[in-house]
């Protein structure tokens, strides 16, 4: 199981499925959670994440220029970033540079188990 020391950065406007994803997530990593682009960058600029998981649908879709700026910055472009949205843009995610797109409505398991893979990844990789 990952270390408890690896934190996750959580981008989600709905306050529910937040605190849901939060809770389940928390079983094996530090969790930062927001619900706004200016939040996630200052998390950004303050504690080092290994994987990120963003609703691109936040702040009415800037989720997506979100999800295209961590892709170009360097020191956020090699963070698997999963996808968990409403719609069915797998394409647009994966183009933006998703490392993985999950069309809710996500399981919290399922997320865990995504997010430790993608990380695995990362950090093994």
């Amino acid at each position: 199981m990952p270390e408890p020391t690896q934190t996750i950065l959580l981008i989600e406007d709905d306050s529910s499925t937040r605190e849901l994803y939060q809770r389940e997530l928390s079983r094996d990593y530090k969790v930062l959670a927001c619900s706004t682009e200016s939040e996630a960058l200052a998390l950004l600029d303050s504690y080092p994440v290994c994987t990120i998981v963003l609703e691109p649908t936040v702040q009415s879709g800037q989720g997506w220029s979100l999800l295209a700026m961590l892709h170009a910055m360097p020191h956020t472009r090699t963070i698997p970033i999963i996808l968990c949205s409403t719609l069915d843009e797998r394409r647009r995610g994966m183009e933006l540079g998703a490392s993985l797109y999950l069309t809710k409505p996500v399981l919290p398991v399922a997320l865990r188990e995504a997010v430790y893979q993608v990380t695995h990844s990362f950090i093994n990789g």
